[in-house]
């Protein structure tokens, strides 16, 4: 079944185990990282998170963010299939990890999501 995916769909899915694992395994490094990239679109800062909640919050952050690679997958193929450029392709790839990114960040701030 892996040699009849495409190499886009096999990149997907190796970045979102590898993600997947970071994001726990970095104890909060990338979900910071992940908040660096997109604090100037949030209307919150990290400070926000307050007590017992902060830790938590900024694992989660980055262990989900390792779905916008599925979702991204998905979307390239889609763009693949109506015969879309490479480079749009890639362009909505990097588009929705980020937009993705930006998402998780701003319900974790705005919404009391680890108690």
């Amino acid at each position: 079944m892996w040699k009849t995916l495409s190499p886009n769909a096999r990149f997907s899915l190796i970045a979102f185990v590898i993600t997947l694992g970071l994001g726990l395994l970095s104890m909060g490094a990338l979900g910071l990282a992940l908040y660096y990239v997109v604090f100037p679109f949030l209307n919150k800062d990290i400070d926000s998170l307050q007590g017992d909640s902060a830790w938590p919050t900024i694992i989660l952050v980055g262990m989900l963010w390792s779905f916008g690679f599925l979702f991204a997958g998905l979307a390239y193929r889609y763009l693949a299939k109506w015969k879309s450029p490479k480079y749009l392709g890639y362009a909505a790839y990097v588009l929705i990890i980020w937009v993705w990114a930006l998402t998780l960040w701003y319900v974790c701030l705005n919404y009391k999501i680890v108690n």
